[in-house]
């Protein structure tokens, strides 16, 4: 099966050069598209499943088509059917952020423990930033969120089917087979997914959810059930990664996601809704949200103490910021400076017991590794991203495709946001990959709206739940 897998890039990477060379008649822009490939390639096929030791920095898949991508733009840029857009706030503040994480990077010692910080900055930063450029700065039209929003879709029920295979133990169904049988064996009994970690399939499971969800409106009876057939399967998939803050993450999307598009009506609905579901289930499972086993190696008392760690890596991020609050330690630099802090007498707490593990808390890292100056920067990124996705699902002028990729990316702000208080969502495989090929596409869309304006609203002929959850008064479907 892995060979299938293999034969579809090596096919797609020759259509997409025959596509720009002689340039068909067809309804999509190869750029979005072999960045979507890119990540895809990367979530499923990634180091895990190939990679070639050349040189300093290890091939594989993914990082093939993001050159494949770089070369198809480049050459689209000299043919005069791409260019580049004016910088605007948030491009500004990627490369801030780039900028501080690379500096810190380059000011330390970036060669302990193999070489870590500098694979830190190359593979989880300048690369998903590489990609989120081109995507930010290439041409785009509705078919190709469309596509993007069907290929996704369908990715998520992969993701969803695959996790509830790994959890019930059938190998035998399971592809790749390295998932099952990878050497890596953290995590394992969860629905860890292709990425071999459970909050990063959580994350692309609840966006992937969503994505099925924008379907909803365009859709009568029959292809309404398959949508929430399938939603139910990406439901089970992140239940199914026995991860509490994907299960937290996957609520809060799911609710903003409903509400936002909601009317004053319907949002009063939801919250009694959501009110009476919380009394009735919270006595039901709380004592399974709180205390379970999950790894297959790893017994409930060590799960139990994994839990009860999490107020120790504050203390210890604590006392790092308090010797170095403006820049911190250097970006990478936490697995080796904490050590001095995990002795402290006056803590109380056996800190020692945290030596082999890394921050569990995304903005924690980046306050104890590059100080107030990367926190800040980090935030302000957040911000704007927010803003941006709030401004496109709010311009009512724009196609409903555009304006629901604007609440994919509130999504994935709650996504990172959630499960980057429980764990460092910046090193866990494809999440920068995948946060900044989405953040790419929606500031295209809010730096050239032109192409997605609606020129002819007419009533929507479906039936009336949609405008009572998935529409906002007076939004009308483009016919």
């Amino acid at each position: 099966m892995e060979m299938i897998f293999l034969i579809i890039i090596s096919l797609f990477v020759t259509c997409l050069c025959a596509w720009v060379r002689f340039q068909p008649s067809i309804q999509l822009s190869p750029i979005p598209i072999a960045g979507l490939l890119v990540v895809l390639s990367g979530s499923v096929l990634g180091h895990d499943f190939f990679n070639a030791p050349v040189g300093p920095i290890p091939i594989t898949l993914d990082r093939l088509l993001l050159l494949v991508t770089f070369g198809v733009f480049g050459y689209l840029y000299l043919t005069q059917k791409e260019d580049l857009r004016p910088l605007n706030r948030l491009d500004v503040s990627i490369l801030v952020l780039l900028g501080i994480i690379g500096l810190s990077t380059v000011t330390h010692n970036w060669r302990i423990l193999d070489n870590m910080p500098a694979s830190r900055l190359l593979f989880f930063n300048l690369m998903p930033v590489s990609l989120y450029w081109v995507m930010r700065t290439s041409r785009l039209q509705v078919s190709d969120l469309k596509f993007i929003a069907f290929t996704m879709a369908l990715f998520g029920l992969y993701l969803g089917l695959t996790a509830i295979a790994e959890v019930k133990g059938l190998s035998s169904v399971i592809v790749p087979s390295y998932i099952m049988h990878s050497e890596t064996t953290e995590f394992l009994g969860r629905g860890r997914g292709p990425f071999l970690n459970p909050v990063s399939n959580g994350i692309f499971l609840t966006t992937c959810f969503c994505f099925t969800l924008m379907w909803w409106p365009r859709c009568q009876t029959g292809g309404r059930a398959l949508i929430l057939t399938m939603a139910l399967i990406m439901a089970i998939g992140v239940y199914s990664t026995l991860t509490r803050s994907t299960w937290l993450g996957l609520a809060g999307a799911c609710a903003l996601f409903i509400w936002l598009p909601s009317t004053q009506r319907a949002r009063g609905m939801l919250i009694i809704l959501a009110t009476s579901l919380a009394i009735l289930l919270l006595p039901i499972i709380s004592e399974k949200v709180f205390s379970f086993k999950r790894d297959v190696n790893v017994t409930q008392n060590e799960m139990e103490k994994s839990a009860q760690m999490r107020p120790m890596f504050f203390l210890i991020a604590k006392n790092m910021f308090e010797d170095r609050p403006l820049m911190g330690c250097g970006f990478g630099q936490y697995a080796k400076a904490k050590n001095p802090y995990l002795t402290d007498p006056n803590s109380g707490v056996p800190l020692l017991i945290t030596k082999d593990l890394m921050q569990h808390n995304v903005f924690l890292t980046y306050l104890t590794e590059t100080g107030l100056v990367g926190l800040f920067a980090l935030v302000l990124m957040l911000i704007l991203m927010a803003g941006t996705s709030l401004n496109i699902w709010n311009n009512e002028s724009l196609d409903l495709w555009a304006r629901q990729f604007g609440l994919i990316g509130v999504v994935m702000l709650v996504c990172y946001f959630v499960n980057g208080l429980f764990h460092d969502v910046s090193i866990i495989p494809m999440q920068h990959t995948y946060m900044f090929f989405l953040l790419g596409l929606i500031n295209n869309i809010k730096s050239n709206t032109q192409p997605f304006k609606v020129l002819s609203r007419v009533e929507a002929t479906g039936p009336a739940l949609f405008h009572e959850t998935f529409a906002t008064p007076g939004l009308h479907l483009q016919r």
